[in-house]
């Protein structure tokens, strides 16, 4: 043993380096401590204790044991430094709590001036139970540091940021900071709570964000304009009471400071006064006054003055003679006519030419007799008295609603010699389709009759159309099925009117059964017309993909869309969320082809901004309606406040943004109570309010609607009830609530199936048997079937209830029986077309198995092609036939090698 620590200890001593400046008594110190016994020359250094890594010499060299413990580090071999790396001691932050008492511990035993210890921190005190806790030592320097930025000069390390999460910013200086002395562990926990749940925020936005990455709402923000008031702005006080004030707001100011460190504390008292100035009552409160104060200032206004808000209206205009308007014309004409080169009257004709559309001709001859004023006697003393003007007279008479003159008229045309014809009584049939009154359509017709005037079909179908417009389809079809006896058969136009009929009435089914009917048994080419409506239909039954379908099979068809096809259109696309984009492809598609933008294209186009959404693109549609003249009406109201709530329903929306929308809808309510009063549906407006308020997430609010309708005249209709079910159903899971607004619910009109499925859902929640066999009565009641999701439900949950499978047994069979009166009537209807098609072939002596000319012109074709030796087989020499039987070759392949689809990849 004493052979082989000599052996080491000459290694050590004798294979350092040359040129290394320790001293030989730093190296050969060791010696001593494996050695004590040993004897040392004195020329060398003071003996010191060598590191070592044992355990018990460690335990024997503790201060307990009064060995003092080595000042320098213990020799590493160089393959331990090449793996470990020799690194700087880690710093520890003051919030480390796990290794910090260890760390003033460690400095406390290690040697140091005891003066600066004393100095800088090494000071015991008294801590939360009762033991000694030592402050962290610290050095000139960093008290220094801190002194000048007291936080966010606090050591950091990556353990720290993985701990505690990123360092402080300057969000943290309105918080409880940690601070460089030893803090309790809850204390740091709730700053690094209230720390992450800002960051966690939708709308926050880091420090260290570059302005390129900053949401536009933050780089529009503006900065805030503070306004001194009136208090501290007058210079009359006297400088005591000045002096106080001022001492009075500082300590307010010190106190808000020490509120702000401390937390958010009046966060609740805030938001409650902002929430205030929303609520309902005190909104429409205001809007009540503000309307009441219009209307007394009007009222109040003198004689012969005008009001102010009607002052804007006036032009400034004095009003021309005559000849002074007629020179001021020609004036104008001639400055034209100087500058551009162009006769005045060509360049009229040519605009009026390039502002053609499909439509312009019928729209100018129905403005022109909405402004006829004349009548027989006018006509007769100017000579222009005959049966087609006398026609036209009439027709403007009807159309103008006065049908007591319209029928003066035709008496007076019997009496003066103008015998009447049928576009007499046309026109007389369409003055009771104005008026809606099928009585009197049927007694013109008789009165034709008894005339011996024989009805063409236009006359069939004007007297159809007084009947649909009047709501009776089924008198419709009998006068159809009475002019088929007349052997007069329908053509497209009296089909679109009862179809029509049946899409006004909401019997779509039916509707689409009759177009497809007509296009396959009866042979009829759709018009644009019957286009329109099948598209009108699609857009009632919120179907945009099978509108756009039609569109496609009318493009096919060989024919072109009019402005009113663009309109169902449009009107089709803004009833979905995901296919509203095209609305406004539609509408450009419009200002292309240079067609007339309706106040209906705006309507659905501003429709289509509330189902995406999109503010920006309303802004810009109501700048166009402004531009052309367009006029808001009442549905476009409800529209903008409808489209403020789906705003406020899309991810990321503040809170400013909220209260900014409420504001808004208000506003609008309160425009729409100024310019159209009498027309609103203030039921419907006031839904929709009450849906800005859903989408805010102001459910009390909401409840408290309901207070306000009956301040405006108006009754909560379902649609009321169904948008505070959806609230309490869906957003707050309130099942108690939720059904004591459903017992008060009204059932007629049916409600939605999508609100009984939501009632169903809240029964299974509720738990409660009783309850979810009483709503399966009600759907039962209302044949409504539950959806597979909660038909799933529905067997999990009521397995071992008798009453729920009793319930569930019924709805089963209900809806047995409605597939099979389906089915069945389904089968009746084309047995009726059969039979039908059966008697129009037996009218002319043929039967169903006879062809038809286009069956008839194809077998000639295919009998022609025979004769010629088209399908003949060629002619083989016996050798080649032969070869073609057998198996294998060329002629082989051609007839069982065939190439077959490939199936993958279609």
């Amino acid at each position: 043993m004493m052979a082989l620590c000599g052996k080491r200890f000459a290694r050590r001593c004798f294979s350092r380096p040359l040129g290394s400046s320790a001293p030989i008594g730093v190296q050969l110190s060791g010696c001593k401590a494996l050695f004590p016994q040993a004897r040392c020359d004195a020329s060398f250094a003071p003996a010191q204790l060598r590191m070592t890594r044992s355990r018990e010499e460690q335990k024997r060299r503790s201060p307990s044991s009064g060995i003092p413990r080595p000042s320098l580090n213990a020799e590493v071999s160089p393959k331990r430094k090449r793996r470990s790396g020799t690194r700087a001691p880690k710093r520890r932050h003051a919030t480390d709590l796990e290794d910090l008492d260890a760390q003033h511990r460690a400095r406390g035993r290690s040697g140091g001036d005891d003066s600066v210890r004393a100095a800088f921190g090494h000071v015991e005190h008294e801590g939360d139970g009762g033991a000694k806790a030592t402050v962290p030592w610290l050095r000139p320097n960093n008290i220094r540091t801190l002194v000048q930025r007291p936080v966010a000069s606090l050591p950091r390390t990556p353990s720290f940021f993985v701990k505690f999460g990123p360092p402080l910013t300057a969000e943290d200086l309105t918080h409880d900071a940690p601070s460089i002395l030893v803090e309790s562990r809850k204390l740091i926990e709730d700053v690094l709570e209230r720390r992450q749940n800002i960051q966690s925020a939708p709308d926050h936005v880091a420090p260290d964000t570059p302005f390129w990455r900053l949401p536009p709402k933050v780089l529009n923000k503006t900065g805030v304009k503070w306004k001194r008031s009136e208090r501290d702005d007058g210079g009359t006080t006297d400088d005591i009471s000045s002096g106080a004030s001022i001492a009075v707001a500082q300590r307010a100011q010190e106190v808000v400071a020490q509120d702000q460190l401390q937390g958010i504390t009046d966060l609740n008292k805030a938001k409650k006064w902002r929430m205030e100035a929303i609520a309902p009552e005190r909104c429409a409160s205001e809007v009540l006054d503000s309307v009441e104060t219009a209307a007394e200032g009007d009222s109040l206004a003198p004689q012969g003055e005008v009001p102010e808000k009607v002052k804007h209206l006036r032009t400034n205009k004095r009003d021309l003679g005559f000849a002074e308007g007629l020179v001021a014309t020609l004036r104008k004409k001639a400055e034209g006519f100087a500058k551009s080169g162009v006769d005045p009257e060509i360049k009229d004709s040519l605009l009026q030419a390039l502002a053609h559309h499909p439509g312009t001709e019928r729209a100018a001859r129905l403005q022109e007799m909405y402004a006829y004023t004349k009548d027989f006697e006018t006509l007769v003393m100017e000579g222009k008295a005959s049966v087609a003007n006398c026609n036209d007279l009439i027709r403007a008479q009807a159309l103008q609603g006065k049908m007591d003159e319209a029928m003066r008229t035709h008496d007076a045309m019997q009496l003066h010699g103008y015998s009447p014809d049928d576009g007499t009584y046309v026109s007389l049939l369409l003055g009771a389709c104005h008026l809606k009154d099928a009585e009197l359509a049927r007694n013109i017709f008789l009165t034709m009759r008894k005339q011996l005037i024989s009805a063409t079909p236009k006359v069939h179908a004007t007297l159809i159309k007084a009947h649909v417009h009047a709501g009776d389809i089924a008198s419709g079809y009998a006068l159809m099925h009475k002019m088929q006896d007349e052997q007069l058969e329908p053509d497209v136009v009296v089909h679109t009117i009862l179809i029509n009929g049946l899409v006004s009435e909401g019997q779509l089914e039916k509707a689409w059964e009759e177009f497809h009917s007509i296009r396959t048994w009866k042979l009829i080419q759709p018009d644009e017309v019957l286009f329109t409506v099948m598209i009108k239909a699609c857009a009632q039954a919120s179907e945009p993909e099978r509108a756009m379908n039609i569109f496609e099979d009318m493009r096919t068809s060989g024919l072109y869309p009019t402005d009113l096809t663009y309109g169902e259109l449009i009107h089709a696309m803004a009833t979905s969320a995901d296919l509203a984009h095209k609305a406004f492809d539609f509408y450009r598609q419009m200002q292309a082809e240079d067609l007339p933008v309706t106040p209906f294209v705006f309507s659905k186009l501003l429709l289509a901004c509330r189902r995406l959404g999109d503010t920006r693109r309303a802004q810009s549609v109501v700048s166009d309606m402004h531009a052309n003249g367009v006029q808001f009406e009442p549905d476009m109201y409800c529209d903008l406040v409808g489209l403020l709530a789906t705003a406020m329903r899309r991810p990321r929306v503040s809170e400013q943004e909220i209260l900014r929308n409420l504001r808004c809808a208000w506003h609008i309510f309160g425009e729409a109570r100024r310019r159209c009063e009498d027309d609103m549906n203030w039921t419907q407006m006031l839904n929709e309010v009450m849906g800005v308020y859903i989408a805010g997430g102001f459910s009390n609010y909401a409840v408290e609607m309901l207070q306000q309708f009956s301040a405006f005249g108006a009754k909560p209709n379902t649609q009321t009830y169904a948008s505070l079910l959806e609230m309490l159903g869906k957003d707050l899971q309130d099942v108690g609530r939720f059904f004591a607004l459903w017992e008060s619910l009204p059932k007629d009109p049916k409600p939605a199936d999508e609100l009984y499925h939501l009632a169903l859902e809240m029964a299974l929640e509720t738990r409660s048997s009783k309850r979810t066999v009483a709503l399966l009565e009600e759907l039962y009641a209302a044949q409504v079937f539950p959806s597979p999701q909660l038909t799933e439900r529905l067997a999990r949950a009521g397995r071992h209830v008798i009453q729920i499978h009793e319930m569930v047994g019924k709805l089963i069979a209900l809806n047995k029986s409605m597939r099979v009166s389906t089915a069945r009537r389904e089968n009746e209807l084309l047995q009726t077309h059969i039979d039908e098609r059966q008697i129009e072939l037996a009218a002319h002596g043929l039967t169903e198995r006879s062809p038809t000319p286009a069956q008839e012109a194809r077998t000639k074709h295919f009998e022609h092609l025979r004769k010629r030796g088209f399908y003949r087989r060629p002619w083989l020499p016996l050798g080649d036939y032969i070869a073609s039987k057998k198996k294998g070759g060329e002629a082989y392949a051609k007839k069982h090698d065939k190439p077959r689809p490939n199936i993958l990849a279609a």
